[in-house]
């Protein structure tokens, strides 16, 4: 599932390169047992600019207002989450924004950049979030990038009918 959502999202900014003034979508190798290390994350997305981007100060996706911090990247990374939420704790909002500030500080994880985002997807809630550095026009398209892939990836598609037909939900 998880390789399946990066490779969507690898597609959407192949799409917009000249829009979006991107050089480069690099795919990173992702370590198999990544979801299953909750301490310390990597990227898996790398994008490359083909100008200095302008960056905005860490926000959530559904922030509409973002203020620049005056810093400046060639280098931009996305991290996707996958998670598993439970009635008590499926604010996916803010398990986004705490695993960024997490994994940005701590010194297990290994960012290419300082700039970044992290998305986090609840699987068993079909919520989504975003929390990290945005660049223009970034954070407009990965929410439309992020609604059609949580309505229309194949394994995410797949996993919903499993559960749905294990749990007898017709």
């Amino acid at each position: 599932v998880h390789e399946s959502i990066v490779m969507d999202l690898c597609q959407v900014f192949d799409q917009e390169m000249d829009a979006l003034e991107i050089e480069t979508v690099q795919k990173e190798t992702i370590h198999p047992r990544k979801s299953y290390k909750m301490n310390s994350s990597c990227a898996d997305v790398l994008l490359f600019a083909s100008h200095k981007w302008p960056m905005s100060k860490p926000s959530l996706l559904a922030d509409g207002k973002d203020t620049a911090d005056n810093t400046t990247s060639d280098k931009y990374w996305l991290d996707v989450q996958l998670r598993w939420g439970d009635f008590d704790s499926h604010d996916v909002e803010r398990y986004a924004r705490a695993k960024f500030l997490d994994y940005t500080t701590d010194n297990m994880s290994i960012y290419p950049s300082p700039t970044g985002c992290l998305i986090a997807i609840d699987m068993a809630y079909n919520l989504y979030s975003g929390f990290g550095h945005w660049f223009p026009g970034c954070k407009t398209l990965m929410l439309s990038a992020m609604a059609k892939i949580m309505k229309a990836n194949p394994a995410l598609y797949v996993l919903r009918e499993r559960i749905r037909k294990a749990l007898q939900l017709y």
